[in-house]
């Protein structure tokens, strides 16, 4: 089943073997997780407006949720931190067709998956991101699930996974994220959101789903 690593606020990591010993796997896809295979975003906004009473008056167009909201950062952050921490992380939906063609990558081709996610240090809503992954996309798929804390920057944890994974797929739905993937040699690609078009992405191919993402990687 694979690994559990956390990276702390020392920037130390913590292994916490779930199943197995610890294993890089030399066919693997790297992927955030929200936006990218489960929608983060829609859920989010139904939580903000039957718990806070909130609805997104900003610029919805922007990856930004400060500015979706047209709220103070450290305000967002806050309600994102505490979104991040709730029960809602086990029930989170698939986003768009990842569920058909994750499972085809695996099944069929060989491909495992660590998913990089900047959800929270929270280890109940860590295991609930487990639970929601492996319930949605099976237990085998994935090789390991490495949860930062909320918002936390990926550029250590991309530089020590592409040093792992030279040259491994590497999919995201943060510019900054993906931009920094290919700085380390990684082949990023960005998954398609309305705040893509808004953003300088520097040349990162988009795809508009995980069909394209599929074709990329088979040649098929």
């Amino acid at each position: 089943m694979g690994n559990v690593i956390k990276m702390n606020n020392k920037k130390t990591f913590d292994v916490h073997p779930l199943d197995g010993d610890f294993m890089i796997d030399t066919k693997t896809i790297l992927t955030d997780c929200d936006g990218v295979l489960l929608n983060w975003r829609d859920a989010f906004d139904a939580w903000m407006m039957r718990e806070k009473n909130i609805f997104a008056g900003g610029d919805v167009n922007l990856y930004d949720q400060a500015v979706r909201y047209d709220l103070p950062p450290e305000e967002i952050f806050d309600h994102i931190k505490q979104f991040n921490s709730s029960a809602n992380m086990g029930f989170l939906p698939p986003l768009y067709d990842s569920v058909k063609y994750v499972k085809k990558l695996h099944e069929e081709h060989g491909y495992k998956f660590t998913v990089i996610t900047s959800l929270s240090l929270n280890q109940f809503a860590i295991k609930l991101r487990i639970q929601n992954l492996h319930n949605i996309f099976g237990e085998h798929v994935f090789d390991e699930i490495v949860c930062l804390d909320t918002g936390a920057d990926k550029d250590e944890i991309l530089k020590q996974y592409a040093e792992w994974n030279p040259g491994a797929f590497w999919l995201e739905d943060k510019v900054k994220n993906a931009i920094e993937g290919r700085k380390h040699g990684l082949r990023s690609y960005l998954m398609k959101h309305v705040h893509i078009k808004t953003e300088d992405r520097d040349g990162i191919p988009v795809v508009a789903n995980w069909k394209q993402l599929y074709e990329e990687i088979t040649g098929s």
